[in-house]
């Protein structure tokens, strides 16, 4: 899988307020569908390769592989 674009959000909504800033990707998966996801760890890059990390709230992490 790999990271296919990134943004970083500063003004998140209320629910989210207390982890911004955080990072959010769409990753590209290896059938080439895309899904949208957060950021486990170190910050990604587009056309990184990497890793479901986990799953919360319905909501995928992703980190470096």
């Amino acid at each position: 899988m790999t990271v296919y674009t990134e943004t970083v959000v500063h003004l998140a909504p209320p629910a989210f307020a207390d982890e911004a800033p955080y990072q959010v990707v769409i990753v590209t998966r290896d059938d080439n569908t895309r899904v949208t996801g957060r950021v486990e760890g170190e910050h990604l890059h587009i056309g990184d390769t990497v890793v479901e990390a986990s799953v919360l709230d319905g909501v995928p992490y992703f980190r470096k592989a």
